[in-house]
């Protein structure tokens, strides 16, 4: 066989969001035990994690919610949370990673917003269970050492999501923010496929292309969401796999979010939460709303 090169294709036909992806990476073979060391490093308390086997249609995946306990500071600030990522005991490249997917959904909720991100007070990115989530993801894939990540196109559901603040429609504002200059398939699932977390994750760490990718799978993980339903196969599909160097996608690239220009910030912190309609702030409607 000619010279091939690893890679993590990340396939969200059915969606996306923090817990699927924890999921999915233990379900790939990341050690649950290893991974929870790895992320109690980073040195906050009131949590813990969980893990199961459940099936979606059929389908067996690996379930993980992150349990939390207490968290007296539920609304950080985008540098609350950056400051507890710089300082924890973790490897460089899991805090490069976290550092620039917390700051992709910071963005992207300041520009909805028409904030500065540094005032962004919100459930999704303030609250333990995302930090958890991104953290985590980013700690899994350092324990497989991935260092080249694909994405395929995003799956969004349709009609609106009940929240704190009202109705939203679906995608929510923030996770469609977060997808600027992604590919992305919208469905006519009447469900939050892709919450902001997750779409930060795959933004913020992938290439996104829609071409055919041609690989030689080695290992495939699903990561389950929280909600079975009838329309679609709720889980997040993760592939590893070895690709010849030529045929490595290249065709999209995310493009950095700034901060809006026409910021009319008051200076209060805004919980807008999308994600307040989720059973536990995971940030997966499959973990959430459906709650996806």
């Amino acid at each position: 066989m000619s010279h091939t090169v690893p890679v993590l294709f990340i396939d969200p036909v059915s969606g996306a969001s923090g817990d699927m992806f924890l999921g999915a990476l233990v379900d790939l073979g990341v050690d649950f035990g290893q991974l929870c060391e790895m992320i109690s490093r980073l040195g906050v308390r009131g949590f813990r994690l969980e893990w199961k086997q459940e099936f979606r249609h059929m389908i067996s995946g690996t379930k993980v919610d992150v349990i939390v306990e207490d968290d007296p500071h539920a609304h950080r600030t985008l540098a609350d949370l950056l400051a507890i990522v710089d300082a924890a005991d973790l490897p460089t490249r899991v805090k490069a990673r976290a550092t620039a997917v917390l700051t992709r959904l910071a963005h992207a909720e300041a520009h909805v917003h028409r904030m500065s991100p540094e005032n962004v007070h919100l459930h999704e990115v303030g609250g333990m269970d995302a930090l958890v989530d991104i953290v985590g993801t980013c700690c899994g894939l350092e324990l497989l050492d991935m260092q080249r990540i694909y994405s395929g196109p995003v799956a969004l559901g349709t009609g609106v999501v009940r929240c704190a603040h009202g109705v939203m429609p679906l995608p929510a504002p923030g996770t469609l923010a977060v997808l600027e200059g992604f590919p992305v398939r919208k469905t006519n699932f009447n469900h939050e496929m892709t919450t902001p977390t997750g779409a930060a994750i795959i933004t913020a760490l992938a290439v996104g292309f829609t071409e055919p990718l041609v690989m030689v799978p080695r290992k495939v993980g699903y990561g389950a969401g929280s909600s079975n339903p009838h329309q679609f196969t709720n889980l997040l599909r993760l592939t590893l796999a070895d690709v010849p160097p030529r045929l490595l996608p290249t065709h999209y690239h995310t493009k950095p979010l700034a901060a809006p220009s026409d910021v009319q910030d008051h200076g209060h912190g805004h919980d807008h939460g999308h994600d307040h309609s989720h059973p536990h702030d995971h940030d997966h409607p499959h973990e959430h709303s459906h709650t996806h």
